[in-house]
């Protein structure tokens, strides 16, 4: 509403209206009379100079308590469009808010499919090599039939390497051995560095060498002593490659077959 004000403020302003009206009635009657006065050549008194001065007085007093009334419209007036604007950044500001959170997500939803396409190109990669040693055999020639069993220290050796292309970095090297007539998978045939898989383990480290410009090698030896049996030594190394152009992404799976010494 436009007059919308407090009772307080109302009724100042109808008293101050009705303040007005009644002094301009009063001072009307008070110059009515005073001119019919002086047309009859009636003196002045004092009486009859106080009516106009009190006449103003309240007129005075109306104009004040009036333009109370009209200051308090004004401020309440501000009050009501500065309400309005507040109400309105509010509104504003929440749907700022909710478009930055919908853009937020989008973009993170964006950058999670891009990491994902990232690690997708750059998953590591595996090569594998496996080789065989038959049963320890000592170099004593023996007088009986019987063939000597080997200890440790006479344990035959065999050296199993996987090629990597050259700027490859290396992630993993996963070890794997178990007796030549076992049917246990490869999966469930993992085994540490070092550790003993009946009378036959690998070495405590894996070694990196050259093997040409554009690959190297990774490599372990695998140790056997048992007479009796031979044993499968399996090697998978797992690599990553750099995010340079042109340079080699992958190498093929090999199997590489090492000799007893």
């Amino acid at each position: 509403m436009m007059f919308d004000l407090n009772d307080k403020v109302t009724a100042a302003a109808v008293a101050a209206a009705g303040t007005v009206i009644g002094t301009l009635i009063q001072l009307h009657f008070s110059w009515r009379k005073e001119v019919s006065e002086r047309a009859r050549g009636v003196p002045a008194t004092k009486k009859s100079r106080r009516g106009p001065v009190l006449a103003v007085a309240l007129l005075l007093v109306g104009a004040a308590v009036g333009g109370f009334a009209f200051s308090q419209y004004l401020v309440r007036q501000s009050d009501l469009e500065a309400a309005a604007m507040r109400g309105q950044l509010q509104s504003q500001l929440a749907q700022i808010s909710a478009t930055a959170a919908r853009l937020e997500r989008a973009a993170l939803s964006d950058r999670g499919a891009s990491g994902h396409a990232v690690d997708d190109h750059r998953s590591a990669e595996a090569v594998a090599a496996t080789t065989s040693i038959g049963p320890c055999r000592t170099r004593a020639v023996a007088a009986t039939e019987a063939t000597p069993a080997c200890d440790e220290q006479e344990a035959q050796r065999v050296t199993v390497c996987a090629s990597v292309p050259a700027l490859a970095v290396v992630t993993a090297q996963v070890l794997y051995a178990r007796a030549e007539d076992s049917t246990q998978p490869w999966s469930e045939s993992r085994v540490a560095a070092g550790q003993a898989v009946g009378r036959a383990r690998f070495a405590d480290k894996v070694l990196e060498r050259a093997e040409s410009d554009q690959t190297r090698q990774v490599c372990t030896d695998f140790f056997s002593w048992d007479g009796e049996r031979g044993y499968s030594a399996r090697l998978v190394v797992k690599y990553l490659m750099p995010p340079a152009a042109g340079e080699v992404s992958s190498a093929p799976l090999v199997t590489i077959s090492a000799a007893s010494q």
